[in-house]
């Protein structure tokens, strides 16, 4: 039997994985010692997420090798069970159970008769809680507990089962400054117990604090693995952008290198002053003038969801000021937002984009009810489908018919059934959080084609996205980095210059 100090926990060698026409991975290679802390790091899209799911089992390589080393130390083909775990970014907690149930769920020891041993869950959620100095919330329910605290419950009952590796996927997403240094101070109590640790996370200084080594995925391959002592966040960002050092330093200094014009625009549409949005938005000031796209854009955690909301009615402000169209936009207020002039695009349709049991022009007309009433309060048939018939035909919605149940239709068509939604009050400015997420590369150019029509006629719109080609028909992007503004890039930017000020870079200030 080989031992874990002489042997790689992790060997991944040559994985390739397609998805129909998509190419995942294309020979990605992965070789991590036991005991190690690598990060993993590349865009979105550059195959972090298909090869953490690889790890777990969750998908299978078109070819390739996988090899872990097990909880007996031996080293098996292909993930095991009993030797990797992965603590996910999107917690998977059952809220109405309690912190011991959570920890032991899917593994609940049994008495001789059969009986789940409640006693023995419970005293062996409170031997690994005490570790971590936190066996007095052994008996809460999870939905009590604060962020710091479901994620230690996370990560326990991740080694509940004795795993010697463990994938940690964006750690600190919903922890504060002072969490997440916490849970670092675990990490290295993990790390020096002998568990190798995968670190997924878009937080580059993160990285600096936390790992040995870094491997960089880039299109599907792994591109570039050293220590950190050997990397500053400037060379990360210009490996994960693709272009060499020497390459960015010249974009750099090129004061004279091209930019598409800004344009001529209206007057000032939207105006935000010294917004300030409980620990996520702090002081931010923007302004949008009429026919102008502009996007917003930040790691997750930045704020920029949530200054989008807020702009939105969805939730209100603690601190600052908006005006629309020079009056004064009150917060918190949907209808209000609505009735001046604002539509609102969700970030996840599914959440609350639209009712699935409504038809297709029940759902693009929501926001505008009141407006298609007839006598007697009740809403008038032929009205509404009129102004369906007209958002219908603006985004190239496809169905059977105005009638049809909108959870029948594509994601393509359901994301446009929400972008009319967005339209029917014919707002000056639309707000859209994501508003290509999940669609077809066909889908997209649709949407894009038609938000590109209304800016051309006047509306002024605030695309809120970490999808590069969402940004890229924005006339200008505004970066947010731990709630505040960090920088404003003109169209025409350069690829590594939104990477650096999306990482807080003072370069790219």
């Amino acid at each position: 039997m080989v031992t874990a100090d002489s042997q790689n926990a992790i060997e991944i060698r040559g994985l390739q994985k397609s998805f129909g026409s998509t190419q995942a991975l294309t020979d990605a290679n992965l070789i991590v010692r036991s005991g190690e802390s690598r990060a993993l790091l590349g865009r979105n899209g550059a195959g972090k997420s298909t090869l953490i799911a690889m790890l777990t089992g969750l998908i299978h390589p078109d070819s390739g090798s996988i090899r872990i080393m097990g909880a007996d130390g031996e080293i098996t083909e292909g993930p095991g069970s009993d030797s990797i775990a992965c603590v996910y970014q999107k917690s998977t907690l059952v809220p109405e159970l309690t912190v011991a149930e959570n920890i032991s769920l899917g593994a609940y020891p049994r008495k001789r008769w059969g009986g789940v041993d409640w006693r023995a869950i419970r005293r062996s959620a409170a031997e690994q809680l005490r570790e971590w100095g936190y066996e007095g919330i052994v008996d809460r329910t999870v939905a009590d507990l604060e962020p710091l605290e479901k994620k230690i419950v996370e990560v326990c009952r991740a080694l509940s089962r004795g795993p010697r590796i463990l994938l940690l996927d964006e750690p600190t997403a919903g922890l504060d400054e002072g969490g997440s240094h916490e849970l670092f101070a675990q990490i290295d109590s993990l790390r020096k117990r002998g568990v190798t640790v995968i670190y997924v996370s878009h937080h580059l200084e993160e990285i600096f604090r936390v790992c040995d080594s870094v491997t960089i995925l880039r299109d599907g391959r792994d591109v570039l693995t050293a220590p950190t002592s050997e990397l500053s966040v400037s060379r990360i960002v210009n490996v994960m952008a693709g272009v060499s050092d020497a390459e960015a330093e010249a974009a750099r200094v090129d004061s004279e290198k091209a930019k598409r014009s800004p344009g001529n625009f209206g007057d000032k549409r939207l105006t935000v002053s010294g917004a300030v949005v409980g620990s996520r938005v702090s002081d931010v000031s923007l302004t949008i003038r009429a026919g102008e796209c502009v996007g917003l854009t930040g790691l997750d955690g930045a704020g920029h969801v949530q200054l989008a909301q807020a702009i939105a009615g969805q939730i209100p402000l603690d601190q600052g000021t908006m005006e629309h169209n020079g009056r004064r936009l009150g917060t918190g207020n949907v209808i209000e937002t609505i009735n001046a002039g604002v539509g609102f695009v969700p970030e996840d349709r599914h959440v609350n984009g639209y009712v699935p049991e409504l038809s297709v022009e029940e759902n693009a007309t929501l926001t505008i009810v009141d407006r298609l009433r007839g006598a007697g309060g009740l809403i008038n048939p032929a009205r509404r489908r009129k102004r369906f018939t007209e958002l219908s035909g603006a985004w190239a919605i496809k169905c059977d018919g105005p009638t049809q149940a909108v959870e029948e239709l594509s994601g393509g068509n359901q994301q446009k059934v929400v972008l009319a939604r967005a339209l029917a009050s014919n707002p000056d400015t639309l707000v859209l959080v994501h508003p290509t997420a999940g669609v077809d590369v066909t889908a997209k150019e649709s949407i894009y084609e038609s938000l590109r029509s209304l800016r051309e006629s006047g509306r002024s719109l605030l695309i809120v996205s970490t999808d590069d080609t969402d940004l890229e028909i924005c006339d200008r992007v505004i970066v947010m980095y731990k709630g505040a503004v960090h920088t404003e890039l003109s169209a025409g930017y350069e690829e590594w210059e939104l990477v650096s000020a999306i990482q807080g870079a003072e370069e790219a200030a």
